[in-house]
């Protein structure tokens, strides 16, 4: 067997077999190897990129699993890069001290927490603790001077933190909970740190959002590190095997749209969630139909982008690429859209600029390019934070810079 690749053939929540295929974006390369110079002639490692939805318990997944130390030993995504992020973790973290820390004595453990925006803001009031598996990432944590573990997080690894740290006022993993296929390892893992009081908290991205049933959202939000598009229906299917209960859930503007879901033990049915329950059945997450129409919506989103594209070059205009994010390379290599069609892609990750996009070898330039020549468009592919940037930019807009919305409908703006 592939070391780096399998086939799954069982569902991670039901472990049913009972699946349909909805949509194949073919074989990609991983959206998070951005390449340097010298490693453009030689062959990319790419994957199939497939979903399928479960007709047992509705969940939306990927079933080629790469390896995990493939997809984040070396990880090119920071979360203090953006600032709408920064915001939002520095906001969450004050909403969990708030509500559910009672002394500094309390611990706070996030599961995957990246260079530690939230622990950070959050490290004087109470214990906290950082579990990255990213070696690049968590030394950026740790000079922070916030305790991490450079390691995947499991059964074995809470034992081990129980064992020298105590139980967990509050467990969180946001944004990573779709990362890991084998959930059972890790709601195991988050029983034995929360005890009997504690709370695990989550935040997902939203299935509906991604079929664009509410709000904006896009295809290009399916790639090889997103292995589960979980709807609450979902979610509880899942925590009902370890006897969890769903207490609160809110919709939140991060990625499009995100659950951010509390889970505890011993709890009371909760009327909110009970209410989110409804209205994820009207919208028909339950329904593979749902899932099918979304599927040839992309299809035609595709044609479209690659019309206008195509267009705008035959009148000789020049288009960047604004933003490099994981989701941008998808709806590149899906659409073909290389350095063809765009002069250079910028952003403000200092980790990716002078590196290249994978698969299609556009160049990741810092955002300050935009301002020392002229271009006529933007292909703007972090479109989910389109407003912070449009405001940014508003100066080169009002010069006559037009910024391409590219999913779920083609705009220019």
């Amino acid at each position: 067997m592939n070391k780096d690749f399998f086939h799954k053939t069982s569902c991670r929540v039901c472990g049913g077999l009972n699946f349909v295929k909805i949509l194949d974006l073919g074989n990609m390369p991983l959206s998070n190897a951005f390449l340097k110079k010298q490693e453009l002639d030689k062959e990319e490692k790419k994957f199939p990129l497939v979903v399928y939805f479960c007709r047992d318990c509705s969940l939306l997944q990927v079933l080629d699993i790469v390896s995990p130390k493939l997809l984040f030993g070396q990880y090119y995504y920071q979360t203090s890069t953006s600032l709408p992020l920064v915001n939002h973790f520095i906001g969450l973290g004050k909403k969990l001290l708030d509500r559910f820390i009672e002394s500094k004595n309390n611990l706070i453990i996030d599961i995957g927490g990246n260079d530690a925006v939230l622990l950070n803001s959050i490290k004087s009031k109470c214990r906290v603790l950082n579990i990255e598996p990213a070696k690049n990432i968590a030394k950026i944590s740790k000079e922070k001077e916030v305790d991490t573990i450079n390691d995947f997080f499991s059964k074995e690894l809470a034992k081990e933190i129980f064992q020298k740290y105590g139980s967990a006022k509050v467990v969180i993993a946001s944004n990573v909970f779709a990362h890991i296929d084998d959930l059972e390892e890790v709601l195991q893992g988050v029983k034995i740190l929360i005890g009997e009081k504690g709370v695990f908290v989550i935040e997902v991205h939203w299935v509906a959002n991604l079929l664009g049933l509410a709000g904006v959202g896009g295809f290009d939000q399916i790639y090889h590190e997103h292995l589960s598009y979980f709807s609450l229906l979902t979610l509880q299917k899942l925590f009902d095997k370890f006897n969890l209960k769903i207490f609160d859930v809110k919709l939140i503007p991060i990625h499009g749209q995100s659950l951010q879901v509390y889970i505890k033990k011993n709890s009371k049915d909760s009327v909110s969630v009970n209410e989110f329950f409804k209205k994820e059945k009207e919208l028909g997450l339950d329904k593979v139909q749902t899932y099918s129409s979304f599927a040839k919506k992309v299809e035609k989103n595709k044609k479209e982008l690659i019309s206008l594209l195509r267009k705008l070059k035959k009148e000789n205009k020049k288009i960047i690429g604004y933003g490099a994010p994981a989701k941008g390379n998808i709806l590149l290599n899906y659409c073909g859209i290389d350095n063809n069609i765009l002069e250079f892609i910028v952003d403000d990750s200092s980790l990716k600029q002078g590196l290249y996009a994978p698969g299609v070898h556009v160049p990741v330039l810092s955002t300050q390019k935009i301002k020392e020549t002229v271009f006529d468009y933007a292909l703007l592919l972090a479109w989910n934070y389109k407003d912070s940037i449009l405001e940014k930019e508003k100066d080169l807009r009002e010069q006559g810079l037009k910024f391409i919305i590219p999913v779920p409908e083609v705009k220019i703006l």
